[in-house]
Parts: structure tokens; C-alpha cells; sequence
């Protein structure tokens, strides 16, 4: 599934890596968790409110090519294929990526950087999921946080799940993978945004040519409830405290300044826009046009 549109002179389309579909989308109670500070009534009242007739996620694993002046970048990489960490079933529905870009009529070789917002699998294992680097031409670029956290040896056995395909893309980008720190311009009319805690490193991008902006988000949140919960967290974010006050700050920023938002995890495309409702946020989802 290809989204194409354009920001400013920046022509993107957000390339889906794949889309869970029923009866394979993962439930809400596995990503709202009592233990991650969701109590059981406080999300099945938040269903029953929004009217949900299904209690699950619709997680998408939306990819986004900008064409820069240096070349093609893709942001964040996918599961990439022969993925069985999900259950052989999960493994058709993802890791389409590659195919979806020489769809788009970008070959593999031609893409010139791919820029991650942090490291979990599900965004970097695309990039090196053979053993060998899948854009061969490509600079990888990672917050200095995320390559040093994924790095360290003394890290907690509770992220194992993600720590090898962390440690594969450090290891085959190597020297050609550049780290930055917040606020940096790394190409042009890319921006990072600093966005930690739902990993140290987790980072947004600003894309800006001509007035016109669009910020990704990546993982700040999941689906629309937790945009309008924007207090809840998930079982995957490493500092709960500072995810929500990252959340936040995003979301209030997209909200007063009307930023097109791109969220890597909601249904395909992933684009739309951010409303304030009182304490809270509404998502407006862009009409699906390919």
C-alpha cells in the first residue's frame, strides 16, 4: 500500500511495511496493560465511549519516503520479511516493505539513508533482517541515546526481544551509521525532534519545505484511545513518565500549530491531524487516496 503526498517541494508516500487484519490484530488489553498503568475498567469504559465494536488494535507499520535533496530517505524500516516473532500466521502480513518501494519505483539500491526513530524491531529490523544491509547504498542515522542504550552490555534482559535486531543494524551500518542528537537538521528539510521515552533515544522528524510541515511521531502512540487517554502508557515504553510528557508536548504542539502528524502504528496511512478536547486530543485520520 502506497500514500503519496507532498510537503512543501518534498514529495513523499508513506509505504506500508504491512497491516495486522482480523483475526490477527493484537487486542488492546496487550498494549494497555494494568501494569503499565491502564486499570482493566478504565479501558473498557474508554471502548464502550468511543462506541469500538472490536476490542482491537489496527496496527499498521506505516514506512514514509521523502525525496531530499540528498537523495531518498525512508523513515524507520519495518519488520522485513520471514518475521516469526508474532507466530507464523502474523508472518504473510508484514515485511513488505521492499516490495511496496520498487512498487513506487525505488529499487533497493537507489535509497540513499534511512533514518530511524529508535530501534525496536518492528523499525529496524527491515533494514538488516538477511544478515546482510538491505539498502546497500544507504547512511543509516540514530539518536547517539538509542546506539549507545541498545550497545550497552549492563542493559536490562527485559528488552532481549529487541536487542538483537538493535544490535544487527548497529553492526552492519557500522561507520556509515551517523547518530544526532535533538533538534539537528540531518537532511535537508528533515529535522529531528527530541522524543524520548518510549525508548532514551526515540525521536521524531519535522519535515518543512515551503511553510508547509509534517511531523512524524513514531512511536508516541499507538491508536486514537491513546491520543485521547494521552496518559496511558504500554509495556514497551522505558520511562513511562517522560513518554506521557513527550506525548503531550507533541501532541499540544500539533494541535496549536495544525502540524499534518504522521504516527507510524495507526491504520495505514498513518496521516492525520490532532485536535485539543479539553485535557485530551482527538485524531483525525486524512482520507485514504493512493
Amino acid at each position: 500500500m502506497i500514500y503519496r503526498l507532498a510537503v512543501g517541494r518534498l514529495n513523499c508516500a508513506v509505504i506500508s511495511d504491512g497491516q495486522m487484519e482480523p483475526p490477527w490484530e493484537p487486542r488492546l488489553e496487550d498494549f494497555f496493560t494494568p501494569g503499565s498503568g491502564v486499570p482493566d475498567h478504565e479501558l473498557r469504559a474508554a471502548v464502550a465511549a468511543e462506541g469500538r465494536d472490536r476490542t482491537a488494535l489496527a496496527c499498521g507499520y506505516n514506512c514514509l519516503l521523502v525525496e531530499t535533496q540528498e537523495g531518498r530517505a525512508v523513515i524507520d524500516s519495518g519488520l522485513g520479511p520471514r518475521f516469526l516473532g508474532y507466530g507464523p500466521r502474523i508472518e504473510p502480513l508484514v515485511g513488505r516493505l521492499g516490495h511496496e518501494l520498487a512498487a513506487a519505483g525505488v529499487p533497493a539500491s537507489e535509497l540513499a539513508a534511512v533514518l530511524f526513530t529508535h530501534l525496536h524491531q518492528d523499525h529496524s529490523r527491515g533494514a538488516a533482517w538477511s544478515g546482510e544491509l538491505t539498502f546497500p547504498g544507504a547512511t543509516g542515522f540514530a539518536h547517539a541515546a538509542e546506539v549507545s542504550f541498545w550497545s550497552d552490555a549492563e542493559r536490562s534482559s527485559a528488552d532481549d526481544a529487541h536487542r538483537q535486531a538493535a544490535l544487527e543494524a548497529i553492526r552492519l551500518f557500522g561507520s556509515r551509521l551517523q547518530s544526532f542528537g535533538d533538534d539537528a537538521e540531518i537532511l535537508s528539510g528533515v529535522r529531528t525532534v527530541g522524543a524520548a521515552g518510549h525508548t532514551p533515544g526515540h525521536t521524531g522528524f519535522l519535515l518543512q519545505s515551503q511553510g508547509e510541515r509534517l511531523l512524524c511521531t513514531g512511536d508516541c502512540f499507538y491508536d486514537r484511545l491513546q491520543v485521547s487517554h494521552p496518559w496511558w502508557c504500554t509495556p514497551w515504553d522505558h520511562d513511562g513518565e517522560r513518554a506521557v510528557r513527550t506525548r503531550r508536548r507533541l501532541l499540544d504542539w500539533a494541535a496549536d500549530e495544525k502540524l499534518l502528524v504522521h504516527a507510524y502504528h495507526m491504520p495505514f496511512p498513518g496521516i492525520g491531524t490532532i485536535t485539543r478536547r479539553g485535557d485530551a486530543y482527538e485524531w483525525t485520520p486524512a482520507a485514504r487516496r493512493y
